[in-house]
């Protein structure tokens, strides 16, 4: 009996010892944006074509466990602001809101109840509630980096517009990797507010890249570091030029090896950001090319977690786009005897997406049709060569790329809907080293709540309310008065004690300006950013600040 009992016991602990419980250390969180369910099924005959079943499995593959529901806080066709920021902060939201409490849309349109007591208010993120853990965190994608995803992870506002606001806050939010495009949003030159972020990250100890040569030789010592390999988006996948830009799946290796030094782990998004792209111009060959890449980039995460052992890995894309399909009028009457080259054929047939194609169109009009043919292999006819050089003297700057990939389409049996995002729902994928993972049917607000709990995050709304108090709140009680909030976006208190004494907060930075007799003498860290709102004319600032403000002074 006593045998049998010990027994049990030791088979229960190596049991343990085996399979790690749903606590982990590491969470990558990978984002397809825009990818329909079905671009798998097109991404695996492209790259694939005939084969043996165990072979051409794309690497999420094995790893597929459920569906996920994504739309906005007052529509089932969800906006990637909103939609990732679900994701970041398990709350809905509106269209153009970056981790922000939703607003009541009125009339009946609210999916979900809204409390007007919170409008506008901004809200903690994963990726923040990882830093108070010790972790170091990070963000790779193929846009530029204030773009919507990445800044639903670390930035907040109710205007996705506003780049150069988001851009700020992103260069204060204490990311140890950030690796992408945009680089207009850092240069005082290219600046409209002339601010120099780029000093800025300097002044952080930030090591800077921007070529491959540089992006190739950092190591994990390098942290923390800026890759920002161009002035704005980075180039499609199949028109990269390799010794220019590295692969989205380079970025996530690289950002895995410098992320992986912190002991207490890390938390990093990737973001296969312009599948997204070019679902909204119908472009199929850019849509499955981008996806293929993002795929080879999970495999780079995929194998990481394997060997690491307390890594999770959750893929879920932020919403569907275009309404994408194998099959389309073209193929109504034979579609059961179409041979794999008629379905394939035309689309590994294009040497460059759309957008390359503009572009090479765009440097040499006269030669457009040769152009055409020799990256896609259709020839034109001289009306529609003569539209494509009318679309390239457009005012609009995306009617030429559209006008290439709907001619490429005329030509395919893929079939799109439409131009904008779509309310399916799509496809998650998880690897748990211990197996501990979701299926069936999830909400976008259920798979944050499955992300914060394996990370060991208890509240995301305490954080919250934590960090982001509204200023008379935050000051309420004290010693120091707002005195002042400025049209450029400043907050200035006084001391009630000593009438020289003066504090600013700047908006959207982490630190706090004592000026004594009208001069700085002390710049203090105050743990988290200060945002202020403009449709509420009021500053979001941490809850415990005046205990900042008296531990650093001591009412001097």
């Amino acid at each position: 009996m006593k045998r049998h009992f010990l027994i049990s016991v030791l088979f229960f602990v190596f049991s343990v010892s085996l399979y790690p419980q749903e606590k982990i250390k590491n969470l990558i969180l990978m984002i397809p944006d825009g990818t329909s369910s079905s671009i798998l099924s097109l991404a695996r005959w492209y790259k694939f074509g005939v084969c043996a079943a165990d072979n051409c499995r794309l690497a999420i593959d094995p790893h597929l466990c459920g569906l996920v529901s994504t739309y906005n806080s007052d529509s089932p066709i969800g906006d990637s602001a909103p939609t990732g920021s679900t994701y970041a902060t398990g709350h809905l939201s509106n269209t153009g809101f970056v981790a922000t409490y939703p607003v009541s849309s009125g009339a009946g349109r609210d999916l979900i109840r809204v409390d007007p007591l919170k409008a506008y208010h901004p809200m903690f993120t994963i990726l923040e509630a990882t830093q108070l853990q010790g972790k170091s965190t990070g963000l790779v994608v193929t846009c530029e980096f204030p773009h919507a995803t990445p800044a639903d992870f670390s930035a907040h506002t109710p205007n996705r517009e506003d780049k150069e606001g988001i851009a700020i806050q992103m260069v204060h939010n204490h990311l140890d990797v950030l690796f992408g495009g945009g680089m207009q949003y850092l240069d005082p030159v290219r600046r409209a507010d002339g601010r120099d972020l780029l000093n800025e990250l300097r002044l952080r100890n930030y090591t800077l890249a921007s070529t491959v040569e540089q992006f190739q030789s950092l190591t994990p010592a390098d942290t923390p570091v800026y890759g920002i390999f161009a002035e704005k988006d980075l180039p499609y996948d199949l028109d990269r030029d390799p010794t220019k830009v590295p692969s989205l799946a380079e970025m996530t290796k690289k950002a895995i090896q410098i992320l992986a030094r912190n002991p207490n782990g890390f938390f990093l998004m990737v973001e296969g950001s312009k599948i997204d792209w070019a679902a909204h111009a119908n472009d199929a060959t850019g849509i499955i090319t981008e996806y293929l890449a993002f795929d080879e980039a999970v495999k780079e995460a995929i194998d990481f977690a394997n060997r690491d052992g307390y890594t999770a890995v959750v893929v879920a894309p932020d919403h569907g786009n275009s309404g994408i399909s194998l099959g389309n009028r073209r193929t109504e009457g034979d579609y059961d005897e179409l041979p794999l080259n008629d379905l394939t054929g035309p689309l590994r047939a294009c040497k460059r997406t759309a957008e390359g194609i503009a572009r090479l169109i765009g440097e040499t009009p006269s030669n457009t049709g040769k152009i055409f043919f020799d990256n896609t292999g259709i020839r034109l006819s001289s009306e529609q060569i003569q539209a494509l050089m009318d679309a390239d003297t457009s005012t609009n700057i995306n009617l030429l790329p559209s006008e290439v990939a709907r001619l490429i389409s005329d030509n395919t049996c893929v079939g799109f809907t439409t131009h904008g995002h779509t309310g399916e729902d799509v496809m998650l994928a998880v690897y748990h080293p211990g197996n501990y993972r979701p299926s069936g049917v999830l909400k976008n607000v259920d798979l944050n709540h499955y992300m914060t709990r394996i990370l060991g995050i208890p509240d995301l709304d305490s954080l919250t309310k934590a960090r982001f108090s509204i200023d008379s709140v935050a000051l309420k009680g004290l010693d120091w008065q707002i005195t002042e909030v400025d049209r450029g976006r400043r907050l200035v208190i006084r001391s009630e004690k000593e009438k020289n004494l003066r504090a600013e907060i700047e908006a959207s930075t982490d630190y706090i300006i004592i000026l004594k007799k009208e001069k700085p003498v002390k710049r203090i860290p105050i743990g988290s950013l200060a945002i202020f709102v403009e449709p509420l004319q009021h500053f979001f600032i941490p809850k415990f600040l005046g205990d900042i403000l008296k531990e650093e002074l001591l009412y001097e």
